[in-house]
């Protein structure tokens, strides 16, 4: 039969064009297009082609025809993929969600959302949002500990947009059913596998521009219409509607994104083996979804051969569904075979001018200096870029030193009175315990947090004086039955690796090679941003910013400042710091303030609101700040007119460790909702608030009260 020679001819096909780019299915993949809403996807299709070529019917699909006559072929992918909308805006800004386009696959298939990066497509641009997430720090407040609750679900989920009000969310132009996705990190995992959400269905789009451009620079035979679909996950609409208006069909060969097997990244496509036996008159008739009535079939397709094609993959139905780009290849070149075209080169793609996205918009000093900090990765132990960021942010009169337990520390000013204050440089991550047989890199945490929100994200290995190389963090074995939110075995970690052996030689080191995954500062909002790691970015870009314009000269009092290392695995080196400085006065460790300013938090414990300004830790689980101090601190903040709130909170500090030695500790913070989790967030104001409150505590009070007044934000 015709399809068993295509198959020979594909298996014996030796010339291997890489016209796949894998830079394309990147870009291709950070597309989002829900069901139903698959506008941003199908511009990226039109983008390929000569402006013109494509057509676009009344329900999205775009459409290519080429050649006239019998046979009359189609060739089908679809463009949307599952994903949510905005059901609900709530009066203090929040906004509720629901599922579209294929609800739920798998147990896991919504926690995958919960606590990461997320795009809301409105009419007039994409706009920033985080799935919130309970702070890791408060979990052993709960009655019901996180860790021990059944899987996530949409019902749970609440989305923070940076807003206060419904007002505010209505400013960013967020309107009720507008559609959100994960926002898209795809990860080319040692230049073979693109690893991104619906990766299988963007990948096939991909192919088949690949295969209409090839089959576009010459004649074909008889008529091929060339269709990517909409609706598919809705109710399959888009592909009825094309076959309706450009039918009828002697062959339809189209994408299935169910069919599935493990990949191997050899070279391979899937195809229904029972169809490609089936003689003319073989009808594909979709199964009925529960409650709904069978689709009939189409009439215009009554007497075609109906050939399903699939890709492998891994990770099926996460953010981390994996494809080989040699497998897209192969699928491009079977399009090519099913249209008698088995000897034509396939076509190399360019990559659109507009998949670059607009200019991100220019910073104010500030957030430019915290959006530096936080793209330096800095696992505990592993804090060197961070700490060589921060040396060249310095003031030319610093003498910063390095001590041995690899703080960052600089003293100026005089007088008996010594001021200290620590901020950490770590952030919470993990370290390569071990390399398996088969490549795969175990996992072991470096810091407290839910493992569940690194498991099937991007990923990236950091080994020193190496390139980050880009990896996964693989969902546990059997993801589709799981029945807690959390898992007892280690993470492990893909990065292409076939052995142990390929690993060491990529430079892997157990004990040295950190893991973290992607990250950037997100703006929320017009006043606030979320990244993973403000704890303790925010500290460490507060020092910085304090010292812009101090003289020390003029100082009345010594000043210690103090960038610590490994403060999340213990306060190892702020223990190293206080031995060092115990003719301390007092120290102030700058760090977060974990509140329950958040949905899913209770307000009873930790609630000091956002935008509000800095935050006294007055009570945390380590420490009771001296009424005296607290008073001080906040005596001068009143005087400088500087918003300041107290609290109590869960967790420690840096000043821990400086008690051993009778040196009271003041912790200073910022309120900061989603602890240790990858999308921190942050109000620029309270940490305007805190840089003038360090300025104020070392500056004399005449100074201090100027230098209030000229850095005090308007409102």
């Amino acid at each position: 039969m015709r399809f068993y020679t295509m198959l020979l001819l594909l298996i014996g096909w030796a010339e291997l064009a890489a016209a796949q780019s894998p830079a394309l299915l990147q870009a291709y993949a950070r597309t989002s297009a829900v069901a139903g809403r698959e506008e941003e996807a199908s511009r990226f299709i039109e983008s390929l082609f000569k402006a013109g070529t494509l057509q676009r019917d009344r329900l999205g699909n775009v459409v290519l025809v080429l050649g006239r006559g019998t046979p009359r072929r189609l060739l089908v992918a679809p463009l949307d993929e599952p994903g949510y909308v905005v059901s609900q805006i709530q009066d203090n800004g929040y906004l509720r969600v629901a599922p579209v386009g294929g609800g739920q696959v798998g147990p896991l298939f919504h926690q995958f959302l919960e606590g990461h990066d997320v795009r809301i497509i409105t009419e007039r641009a994409a706009v920033n949002a985080i799935s919130c997430v309970p702070s890791s720090h408060y979990d052993n407040q709960r009655a019901e500990p996180e860790r021990n609750k059944a899987p996530f679900s949409w019902q749970a989920a609440f989305l923070d947009v940076g807003a206060a009000s419904a007002a505010d969310v209505a400013q960013q132009g967020i309107r009720l059913l507008d559609p959100l996705t994960l926002d898209k990190q795809p990860a080319l995992i040692g230049q073979q596998w693109v690893a991104a959400p619906a990766m299988k269905a963007k990948a096939a789009a991909m192919a088949l521009a690949t295969a209409a451009q090839t089959l576009a620079a010459a004649p074909v035979k008889g008529t091929v219409v060339i269709a990517w679909t909409t609706q598919e996950l809705l109710n399959g609409k888009g592909f009825e509607a094309v076959a309706n208006q450009y039918g009828p069909f002697e062959e339809v060969y189209r994408f299935d994104r169910t069919l599935a097997t493990e990949a191997t990244g050899t070279g391979q496509f899937l195809a229904t083996q029972a169809l490609l036996a089936a003689g003319p008159g073989q009808v594909l008739v979709q199964p009925p979804r529960p409650g709904r009535k069978p689709v009939l079939p189409n009439a215009k397709l009554a007497t075609a051969r109906t050939i399903l094609l699939g890709l492998p993959a891994r990770y099926a139905n996460t953010p981390v569904e994996a494809v080989a780009v040699a497998d897209v290849q192969e699928l491009a070149k079977a399009w090519l075979l099913a249209a008698e075209a088995p000897t034509a080169a396939l076509v190399a793609l360019p990559l659109p001018a507009a998949a670059a996205g607009p200019a991100p918009p220019a910073l104010l000093p500030s957030v430019k200096l915290l959006a530096g900090l936080v793209a330096q990765y800095g696992v505990s132990t592993a804090e060197t870029p961070v700490r060589e960021f921060i040396a060249r942010q310095l003031p030319a009169w610093a003498k910063p030193v390095v001590d041995q337990a690899g703080n960052l520390t600089m003293t100026f000013g005089q007088g008996k009175r010594h001021l200290v204050f620590v901020a950490h440089m770590d952030e919470v991550g993990f370290m390569v315990d071990s390399i398996r047989p088969n490549g795969r890199l175990v996992l072991a945490l470096k810091g407290g947090a839910f493992p569940w929100l690194w498991e099937a994200q991007p990923a990236l290995l950091h080994t020193p004086g190496q390139a980050d190389i880009a990896a996964v963090f693989e969902p546990r074995p059997a993801y589709m039955q799981a029945t807690k939110s959390t898992f007892t075995i280690p993470l492990t970690v893909f990065a292409g690796y076939t052995s142990a052996q390929q690993a060491q030689a990529a430079g892997i080191r157990p004990g040295s090679t950190s893991v973290t995954m992607p990250k950037q500062l997100r703006p929320l909002g017009a006043r606030r941003a979320a990244a993973r790691g403000l704890d303790d970015r925010v500290g460490c870009a507060a020092l910085l910013l304090s010292l812009q314009g101090l003289d020390p000269a003029k100082l009345p009092c010594r000043v210690t400042y103090v960038w610590s290392v490994t403060e999340e695995i213990g306060l190892l080196g702020s223990a190293f710091a206080a031995q060092q400085l115990q003719d301390a006065t007092v120290v102030y460790p700058i760090d977060t303030f974990v509140s329950s300013d958040a949905p899913q938090e209770s307000q009873a414990f930790g609630y000091c609101p956002l935008g509000q300004g800095a935050v006294i830790r007055v009570l945390e689980s380590p420490n009771f700040a001296p009424r005296n101090l607290v008073r001080e601190v906040h005596a001068l903040a009143d005087r400088n007119q500087i918003p300041i709130q107290e609290g109590m909170t869960a967790g420690g500090t840096d000043g821990l460790e400086f008690l051993n030695y009778g040196i009271p500790s003041v912790p200073l913070s910022w309120p900061g909702r989603y602890s240790h989790s990858p999308v921190e967030v942050l109000d620029y104001r309270d940490m305007d608030s805190l840089v003038r409150l360090l300025r104020a505590l070392v500056l004399p009070p005449a100074a201090a009260k100027s230098a209030s007044q000229v850095t005090k934000p308007r409102r």
